[in-house]
C-alpha cells in the first residue's frame, strides 16, 4: 500500500474514526472501493470485509456484524469509529493482541426460561421455547461431553431460574465459558433466521437502538470479557449458519440480564423463529435439534482452535 495513504484519524461527534485504508494496512489486506463506490472492501487470501456507507453493519465473509457506531465517508474515504475497529474487527482478525487469552475447559450451558416461564410459544405446532432450549442443551452436552469439555448446566430439568441466578452458576463453578440457547418469536410470521449476542460494549448503543444514551455509559462485569465475547459470538453465529444455511441474521450486541454480571466470556444464541411455520415444523424433529446442537458444538471447538492457534 502507497506510503501517502498512511493513517488518518478524524472526529466525529466527540468520537474517534479511523480510516478504512489504514486498517486494512494493519491487518495486511487490500482496502478498495468497489464499483459504484458504495461499498468498501478489505481483502486478503482468506478473509473478505465489506462496508457500505453511514453503516452500522459490516459483513466478514458474508456474516452480518453490527456495529456500534455508523461508518463516515470524508473526502473519499471511508471511515470506521476507533470503537468497532477495537471491539469488532481486532477480536475477530486479531485476537492475539489482547491480553489475558481464556481456557475453553469448562463450559456453562444456559436452557432459557423453564417452569413457570415457558417462553415463546407456538401452539398450533405444539411448541414451547422452555422444552426446545433445554432438549439442545442436553444433546449440546453429550457431544461436548464426548470430546472431553466439563460442562456445567444452569438446568438440568423443567425448573425456574431467576434470570439473575444463571450467572452465578458459571462463576461459581469458574467456567471458562457461557452459553445461553434460546428461540424466537415475532410478530410477522415471515421473520425467519439466526442471530447471537454478545454483551454490548461500555458507551455504546445495543443493536436494535439507533444511539448511546447515558445508561450506556455503564460498565459491567462481563464488558471485562469484550474481545472473547465478540469473538465466540462470531464463531457460534458462522457454525450454526454454515450448517443450517440460515437466513443469517448476524451477530448483534445486547446488554441481556444474563451476560452482564458474567466473569467468563459469554453468548447468547436464538436458534431460529418458533412463529415461522416451516422452522416451527422443524422444531418439532429430533433430527433438527441434533442438527442445531451440533452446529452450536462446532461453533465451540472453532473457538477454542482458534484460541489455541494464539501463540
Amino acid at each position: 500500500m502507497p506510503a501517502s495513504l498512511s493513517a488518518r484519524q478524524i472526529q466525529v461527534a466527540g468520537k474517534a474514526y479511523v480510516d478504512l485504508l489504514s486498517v486494512g494496512q494493519r491487518f495486511g489486506m487490500q482496502a478498495y472501493w468497489l464499483q459504484g463506490h458504495k461499498t468498501f472492501r478489505l481483502r486478503s487470501q482468506w478473509t473478505t470485509i465489506d462496508l457500505g456507507k453511514q453503516s452500522r453493519m459490516l459483513q466478514i465473509n458474508c456474516l452480518p456484524i453490527y456495529l456500534g457506531f455508523p461508518t463516515v465517508e470524508s473526502k473519499g474515504q471511508l471511515f470506521i469509529a476507533q470503537a468497532d475497529y477495537q471491539h469488532v474487527l481486532k477480536p475477530i482478525l486479531t485476537p492475539q493482541v489482547f491480553e489475558s487469552r481464556p481456557d475453553v475447559r469448562r463450559i456453562v450451558i444456559d436452557a432459557g426460561h423453564g417452569g413457570k416461564d415457558s417462553g415463546a410459544c407456538n401452539h398450533a405446532y405444539g411448541i414451547m421455547e422452555k422444552d426446545l432450549a433445554l432438549d439442545v442443551a442436553r444433546r449440546l452436552k453429550n457431544l461436548l461431553e464426548g470430546a472431553d469439555f466439563e460442562v456445567v448446566m444452569t438446568r438440568d430439568s423443567d425448573v425456574y431460574i431467576p434470570l439473575g441466578q444463571r450467572p452465578k452458576v458459571a462463576n461459581r463453578a469458574k467456567a471458562d465459558l457461557f452459553v445461553s440457547l434460546h428461540f424466537n418469536a415475532a410478530a410477522s410470521t415471515a421473520a425467519s433466521g439466526f442471530e447471537s449476542y454478545a454483551l454490548t460494549p461500555q458507551f455504546q448503543a445495543s443493536s436494535k437502538y439507533r444511539r448511546p444514551t447515558g445508561k450506556d455509559a455503564i460498565r459491567y462485569q462481563g464488558n471485562e470479557q469484550d474481545p472473547w465475547n465478540a469473538l465466540i459470538t462470531y464463531h457460534l453465529e458462522r457454525a450454526l449458519v454454515q450448517r443450517l444455511g440460515g437466513p443469517d441474521r448476524g451477530m448483534k450486541r445486547a446488554r441481556w440480564a444474563v451476560l452482564k454480571s458474567l466473569r467468563c466470556p459469554g453468548v447468547l444464541t436464538e436458534l431460529g423463529f418458533m412463529s415461522h411455520a416451516a422452522t416451527a415444523k422443524k422444531l418439532r424433529l429430533p433430527a433438527f435439534r441434533q442438527t442445531l446442537a451440533q452446529a452450536l458444538f462446532e461453533g465451540i471447538v472453532a473457538y477454542r482452535e482458534r484460541l489455541q492457534r494464539i501463540q
